[in-house]
């Protein structure tokens, strides 16, 4: 089964999405420990954020 950082990559492949984009592809209920999980992979050099388009995207 994957866990959810795999799920965020796994959505992020097809396209940018915005933070409720990946929670509802990644099936993730709660923001707050979404957006914390995307900022330490930010942090890891993962995902990026594009501060222009509110959007996230693979590293």
């Amino acid at each position: 089964m994957l866990n959810d950082r795999e799920k965020i990559l796994t959505a992020l492949r097809e396209k940018p999405l915005k933070i409720y984009e990946v929670m509802k592809r990644a099936n993730l209920p709660n923001e707050e420990a979404c957006q914390s999980l995307l900022m330490k992979m930010r942090d890891e050099g993962l995902v990026k954020f594009d501060i222009h388009k509110g959007r996230w995207l693979i590293g």
